[in-house]
């Protein structure tokens, strides 16, 4: 697979997915593939599950756009299921469930509000979500799964921290809080996984 290819099929993107995120490359934060017998019922067979000591990540491949508007729901609640029945309370993981939803299909430029909608809404998961557009080539995919890996600074952090510095402010207006806020961009600064900030910055020390 090429930047030159027009585009990536459901198996590209599933190949991809578990090469980045089991990669080892990252260490002892590489993910682990959870086996198919614990999958349960999903609204497509594309689906592969993932965890590592913070949490679970399950991700969902649509063909199309309007299957993954309508089936994300049902998505999210196997997700919250496997997370229930598998998980203890007691472990952090059981508070951080990623949903990763993606198609090959493109999406309507009047579908882009619920595409939002769907991204923000983490009353039960965080959400990921990239469609046909967003993903022509191998290192598209790995753009979206950055928020789950240890992040590579892409800036030079003297210009970066000057923005950044406003970010917990900036989003307290939207009704984030400035200490998950802080935390990820500490985590962000010293190239750490953002997850574990998060889960640190919930129980606290």
């Amino acid at each position: 697979m090429t930047a030159a290819d027009p585009g990536l099929t459901k198996t590209d993107i599933i190949a991809a997915v578990t090469d980045i995120l089991t990669s080892e490359a990252l260490g002892n934060q590489a993910y682990v593939a959870i086996g198919e017998d614990l999958r349960g019922k999903w609204p497509t067979e594309s689906v592969r599950l993932f965890e590592d000591r913070y949490g679970i990540v399950a991700v969902v491949v649509y063909d199309t756009w309007a299957e993954l508007s309508s089936g994300w729901p049902e998505a999210q609640g196997a997700l919250v299921t496997i997370i229930s029945k598998h998980v203890s309370q007691a472990e952090p993981k059981a508070w951080d469930g990623y949903l990763v939803l993606m198609t090959t299909g493109p999406m309507a430029a009047q579908d882009s509000a619920i595409a939002a909608q769907i991204r923000y809404d983490v009353h039960r998961v965080r959400k990921l979500l990239a469609t046909g557009d967003d993903m022509r080539t191998v290192a598209d995919v790995r753009r979206v799964l950055l928020p789950l890996l240890p992040l590579e600074s892409v800036l030079q952090l003297a210009d970066a921290e000057s923005v950044l510095d406003l970010l917990p402010e900036l989003l307290s207006t939207k009704n984030i809080e400035p200490g998950a806020v802080e935390a990820l961009i500490s985590a962000f600064l010293e190239q750490q996984p953002l997850v574990e900030a998060l889960h640190d910055q919930r129980i606290g020390p």
